[in-house]
């Protein structure tokens, strides 16, 4: 017997046995069911519509703060730019 297969057959064994009794049974039993508790095409439409909303509300609660803090960081950037440019022209 091969080495490779040795592996494989000893790789088997010990997953057998670590597999508990009914345990096809039980897979087989959920999937069944779940395709019955699957979800529906208006249920996708709710959750889509639920997460546009609260997007919507990060959106028109966070935006206000970012336009302030923009305005904010104005001077510092144009400051770099112009020491960028000064740096530029010395070279």
């Amino acid at each position: 017997m091969k080495t490779e297969q040795y592996a494989w057959e000893q790789l088997h064994r010990v997953a057998a046995s670590r597999i508990s009794p009914g345990f096809a049974d039980r897979v087989v039993r959920v999937a069944r069911a779940g395709v019955d508790a699957a979800p529906t095409f208006l249920s996708y439409c709710a959750l889509s519509a639920a997460t546009a909303a609260l997007c919507l509300a990060a959106v028109a609660l966070f935006s206000p703060a970012a336009v302030s803090d923009g305005d904010l960081n104005t001077p510092g950037w144009q400051q770099l730019a112009d020491e960028a440019e000064d740096l530029v022209a010395t070279l």
